[in-house]
Formats: structure tokens, C-alpha cells, sequence
């Protein structure tokens, strides 16, 4: 796997690091800019013996491995329990296209944000947790649609 140069990958993760801090979205990192655990809000589930439950406050970490920016260079785990049939039960690894399409301009805030739309969005037909992606599949997801406005 190729490597950017030590001196562009340093400037390339404090370009990282810049970004996530003009965003919205609240996260602590490592000294070395590669872990980051950020704070996401929104509804979600989690599953505690045969309880399903709402959740609003959930944590993830995405880790920039050294070949960062090249494809397969990022891992993002769900860190807050969570029910969800794109994110495995047992690891919290999460599945989205934005990692597995992984570009160079592609950044950390925007998987922050395809993290966020992934929790609105659960995609039961492609799962990494099946028995989620069944129990969405018949429960549906309260989160996943807007309300539409009462015309009188």
C-alpha cells in the first residue's frame, strides 16, 4: 500500500484536524491527530438482552491508519452500545460506502457526517448485523422519516 511522505502526511492530518475543529461536531484526538472519538447525537438504538431501546447520545472513533489518505486506510467503530444493521454487534466496526469508496479528498468530517446520516438512515438490506437488519425490517425506524406538516 502506498505511503504519503512523512512531512505531507503530518500536514495532511493537521489539515484533518482544522476541519473537525470549524465543524459542528464535538470530538476529542490523540496527540498524533490519528484517533478521533467524536460525540454524535441523534436517534439511534440499542439492545440490551431482548430489549430494544431508543438512544440519542452515541460515540464513534475513526482511526486514520498510516497509509491515510488511500483506500482502506480508515477504520471507524461505534464505540456506544448500539442496535443498528450496519454496525456488528460484536466490534461496534461499522459499514458504510463512504469508507469502503474511500477517496484521497475524502475527510474526516465527512465521515462524521456519513456517520450521522448512517444513524438517520439504517440500511437493513446490507447488513453487518442481520438480527438487527430483521428487527428493523419489521419494526421500521421512527427516526428515519421527517414528519409531514398538518394542512388544515
Amino acid at each position: 500500500m502506498a505511503f504519503l511522505p512523512e512531512n505531507i502526511w503530518k500536514r495532511r492530518l493537521e489539515s484533518e484536524y482544522d476541519e473537525m475543529r470549524s465543524s459542528a461536531y464535538k470530538f476529542e484526538v490523540n496527540a498524533e491527530k490519528t484517533e478521533y472519538t467524536v460525540s454524535l447525537h441523534g436517534k439511534g438504538y440499542a439492545k440490551q438482552g431482548d430489549r430494544v431501546f431508543e438512544q440519542d447520545a452515541h460515540k464513534v472513533q475513526i482511526i486514520l491508519l498510516r497509509e491515510f489518505p488511500y483506500p482502506g486506510s480508515v477504520e471507524v467503530y461505534w464505540l456506544s452500545p448500539i442496535y443498528h444493521p450496519n454496525i456488528r454487534e460484536d466490534d461496534g466496526r461499522v459499514c458504510i460506502q463512504l469508507v469502503n469508496d474511500w477517496s484521497e479528498s475524502t475527510s474526516v468530517a465527512g465521515v462524521t457526517k456519513a456517520l450521522q446520516h448512517l444513524l438517520a438512515n439504517p440500511n437493513p438490506k446490507d447488513p453487518l448485523n442481520k438480527q438487527a437488519a430483521k428487527w428493523f425490517e419489521k419494526n421500521g425506524f421512527a427516526g428515519a422519516k421527517p414528519s409531514r406538516p398538518r394542512v388544515v
